[in-house]
């Protein structure tokens, strides 16, 4: 079915089409744009005052799902803060878990959370995958990154939600994901053994520049401005520091065609990557997904990724002249 799907997408933009007979299969949702961190190329961990600060609800997050069960295929729910901060989030996945077909559920947390119930309700929940955002083997290197976080903490909960998936014989994929830094690339290959010993799968990451400007701005810029973030490992690195470029050249996007993405407020966007109140493209609550998946904006950012020549009037094609989202 998804690869279906994907083909379909592909298809309609092979042949141009800018208002789609298709509804998205993909829902990025954003439970809440709140964290318990404070990371440095985070705009919420840095306090950016550009989005509204809140929590998804159960009824409002009910509405967009019924609107859409039908054509989606996966759901990420995981945005601009520490989902597992929702009181909400399991019973969201219960919620999914209740439609007719198969759908994937995905969410990314960094862990630090003292909640044996939450976790475990959240294994058993029927979640297809737990991302868990760990960037070192130890304390000392974890924690220049994930400020204000606790490795122990976060090191007991995997070994935690390990064992309960083993219990409980859940299918449930745990994936500790190491983010790749400059001060980290050291403890790769430690990181990847502890995460053997405890039976979790690992995931090596390639950081991304500050995560509200990497589409704003230039890669040259970017690498510039953040390179002491940057490893010198070229194996671990999306960015070429010599030449002051990213690594994989991106000349086109398919993301409007296939996904959107909505945060906790009912502010929609066409990717989970655009930060700011000002960039939407619609509000679900006031208008439906169907009426907003074609409404002018979107419409606009479909024309500005096909033509280049074409002057942005949307993020989408601020992002097309800077050299498009490279991961």
């Amino acid at each position: 079915m998804l690869i279906t799907k994907k083909r379909k997408a592909k298809f309609l933009k092979s042949l141009r089409f800018t208002k789609l007979p298709a509804m998205p299969f993909i829902l990025n949702i954003e439970p809440g744009n709140l964290c318990n961190l404070k990371c440095p190329l985070c705009p919420t961990g840095l306090g950016e005052p550009d989005m509204a600060k809140g929590f998804m609800e159960l009824d409002f997050f009910k509405r967009i799902f019924d609107q859409l069960k039908n054509s989606i295929t996966a759901v990420n729910l995981y945005s601009w803060g520490e989902p597992l901060l929702n009181k909400d989030l399991v019973n969201i996945i219960r919620y999914i878990k209740t439609a007719d077909k198969p759908i994937r559920v995905v969410t990314s947390t960094n862990l630090n959370i003292r909640d044996d119930k939450l976790l475990a309700e959240l294994i058993a929940s029927g979640i297809d995958e737990i991302i868990v955002s760990c960037d070192g083997a130890s304390r000392e290197t974890y924690e220049q990154y994930r400020v204000g976080g606790d490795f122990d903490l976060v090191m007991r909960n995997l070994r935690f939600l390990a064992r309960e998936k083993e219990e409980l014989a859940k299918g449930t994929r745990i994936v500790w994901n190491f983010l790749v830094f400059k001060h980290n690339e050291h403890e790769v290959e430690k990181a990847r053994a502890m995460a053997k010993g405890m039976g979790v799968e690992f995931r090596i990451g390639l950081m991304r520049t500050s995560m509200k400007d990497e589409i704003l701005k230039s890669h040259k810029e970017a690498i510039e401005r953040d390179q002491h973030w940057i490893p010198d490992n070229p194996a671990y690195s999306a960015y070429d520091k010599t030449n002051y470029t990213a690594k994989k050249i991106i000349k086109s996007c398919r993301k409007p065609w296939q996904e959107i993405s909505i945060n906790w407020n009912g502010l929609t966007f066409p990717c989970c990557a655009v930060y700011g109140e000002k960039y939407h493209f619609g509000d679900a609550r006031k208008d439906s997904i169907k009426a907003i998946w074609n409404n002018p904006k979107f419409v606009s950012a479909r024309k500005e990724i096909l033509n280049k020549k074409r002057p942005p009037t949307v993020i989408c094609g601020i992002c097309r002249d800077n050299g498009f989202m490279h991961m």
